[in-house]
């Protein structure tokens, strides 16, 4: 009886690798990884020095960048169990990221005026993290399943974010100023939101691509 038990998940194990790479919901997952990874080590890499150019001074500008990442200790608590109660997390992505376009226009607006209430919204805008890493083990039936996608959609998606702190601060270089890497940090937020609705859809991987769970 336990061979026969096991066999399930030895096939489970065996089919689950190349499969993955069939399922939407997996390619969606990891480029969501991937976009808000980027936008995580953007703000963790340029933040402070978009508040020196605006004015704000060195001690502040850390003081801001600290106050970004700590917003997202509370909050990786309260996502994960909310996003749990929820069959969809596609609307939660979609806060997130709306409050990352409404921190990115503050900051090129006004930068320095309303400095706290950006760096704020942009810590709570890079708690996309912790969904979509609660997502990930949403989005499978079993065990290996998670496994699975999640070595799958880390592996893509730190590949993906890799370029991005590099582009921000060549076009810092290249344009002298915050306009054009503050647009393109802003532009990226619009296929993270529509990925985060596309991963966020009630559906497993199993489901998509005949796995057996």
């Amino acid at each position: 009886k336990r061979a026969a038990a096991g066999r399930p998940g030895a096939s489970v194990r065996a089919d689950a690798g190349p499969k993955i790479v069939r399922s939407r919901t997996a390619w969606a997952l990891a480029c969501y990884f991937g976009l808000q990874a980027t936008g995580a080590y953007i703000t963790m890499g340029w933040l402070p020095q978009i508040f020196r150019d605006a004015g704000v001074s060195a001690s502040t500008a850390g003081v801001l960048l600290a106050v970004t990442m700590v917003m997202g200790v509370p909050l990786a608590f309260v996502i994960p169990n909310l996003a749990g109660r929820m069959r969809n997390q596609g609307a939660i992505a979609v806060t997130l990221g709306l409050f990352g376009l409404i921190g990115y226009t503050g900051l090129y607006l006004a930068p320095a005026a309303g400095a706290w209430a950006w760096a704020l919204l942009l810590g709570v805008s890079n708690c996309a993290f912790p969904l979509v890493i609660t997502m990930i083990g949403l989005r499978a039936k079993s065990p290996a399943g998670v496994v699975k996608l999640s070595a799958f959609a880390q592996s893509v998606g730190y590949l993906i974010s890799i370029p991005g702190p590099l582009l921000v601060g060549a076009l810092y270089q290249h344009s002298g100023g915050w306009d054009l890497p503050l647009t393109l940090m802003a532009a990226l937020l619009v296929p993270q939101i529509a990925l985060g609705v596309l991963a966020g859809r009630d559906r497993t991987i199993e489901d998509e691509c005949g796995m057996r769970d």
